[in-house]
């Protein structure tokens, strides 16, 4: 069979990821990678504007380079400027457990038919995980060009440390500060925890445009000496975070596979995220973590205060998502994996 000789990834790179992706595929490939993408910016207006932007690019792109293949991430942005590349083939990866969201209002039509138009016309949609493809059924792909795997992670990064290493009352939350992920309940969650005098710091890694918004409301709350803003850190840096804290908290209102859950998992963080389909895939409510609803953040503090006095039993559930991690999320594994159908995607 014939390889692809050069690849063009369009996504975000600064996400921990989409550095997955590119850097699994570019050791286990021996190509070099190259990648394009929107600058980040602060309001909608902006972003739109750079979208133009940046379509105008790739067909200028087009006058110098053609691809043999083109790795685009979420069908109805990057995914759809991939057709728009000269390629041979292209393969989109769907981000949540649609690329369509909000599924209401005007810009859920528009983009499920930006993802309907993806799906039917590229050559394999890759889904991290089963609760992906219902959402690409809908867009009428065909099913015999989804690929279901995930992406894996770099498990030598990732170590698992003892306990005594955790700090048994640190959260940490790695989520960017964007409405989706509801960091406002989680601080809220805290102050109620707080008034019944017990003690949870936290760590927010990453950035978005709810940033002051939140830091505001953490003095609000009267909870700002226990709550620290990182930013976005270099992705090198967070296993270091991850392996300090004994919490990992999730609560967004949508969610498809998360790498973030898994690179919690196998740091031994307890997760406590929020009950959607694609939690339910990794967690056992109760028993390997702790699944909550959307948008009430006194059951998130009930569930703070209940994991903070039961911890002990819940360490042989730790121990065992670490176990689940190494046997189906080992990013070499997977990725001889998945490079093997992309060179059969290409020789199609």
């Amino acid at each position: 069979m014939k390889k692809p000789k050069t690849i063009l990834f369009l996504g975000e790179t600064y996400r921990a990821d989409a550095q997955s992706w590119i850097q699994g595929i570019q050791e286990t490939s021996g190509i070099k990678i190259d990648t394009l993408e929107v600058a980040g910016t602060k309001t909608r207006m902006e972003r739109i504007l750079k979208f133009l932007s940046f379509g105008w690019r790739i067909l200028n792109t087009n006058f110098n380079k053609s691809y043999d293949l083109v790795l685009a991430e979420r069908a109805t942005s990057y995914g759809f400027f991939s057709l728009f590349v000269r390629a041979k083939k292209r393969i989109v990866a769907q981000q949540g457990i649609t690329d369509a969201w909000p599924e209401t209002g005007f810009s859920g039509v528009y983009k499920r038919f930006f993802q309907k138009t993806v799906y039917t016309r590229v050559d394999l949609i890759h889904a991290w995980g089963q609760v992906m493809v219902p959402a690409m059924l809908a867009s009428g792909v065909d099913p015999e060009k989804i690929m279901i795997l995930p992406k894996g992670m770099d498990l030598s990064r990732y170590q698992f440390p003892s306990r005594e290493n955790k700090e048994s009352n640190l959260a940490i939350v790695t989520r960017s500060l964007t409405e989706v992920y509801h960091h406002e309940d989680i601080l809220q969650a805290i102050a109620i925890v707080r008034s019944k005098g017990l003690i949870i710091n936290l760590m927010i890694v990453g950035d978005g445009p709810r940033l002051e918004e939140l830091k505001r409301l953490s003095v609000d709350l009267a909870i700002q000496d226990q709550v620290q803003f990182l930013g976005r850190i270099p992705n090198a840096e967070l296993p270091r975070l991850l392996q300090k804290a004994k919490i990992y908290i999730s609560v967004p209102e949508t969610e498809g596979v998360s790498a973030s859950l898994f690179e919690a998992l196998a740091s031994g963080c307890f997760p406590i995220v929020t009950d959607l389909p694609g939690t339910r895939v990794f967690i056992n409510s109760e028993k390997n973590g702790i699944l909550v609803p959307v948008g009430n953040s006194e059951k998130l503090a009930d569930v703070f205060i209940q994991f903070m006095e039961n911890s002990d039993q819940f360490e042989p559930a730790i121990l065992e998502n670490r176990a689940f991690i190494e046997k189906e999320v080992d990013l070499k594994k997977n990725m001889n994996l998945i490079w093997a159908r992309y060179i059969k995607t290409f020789n199609s």
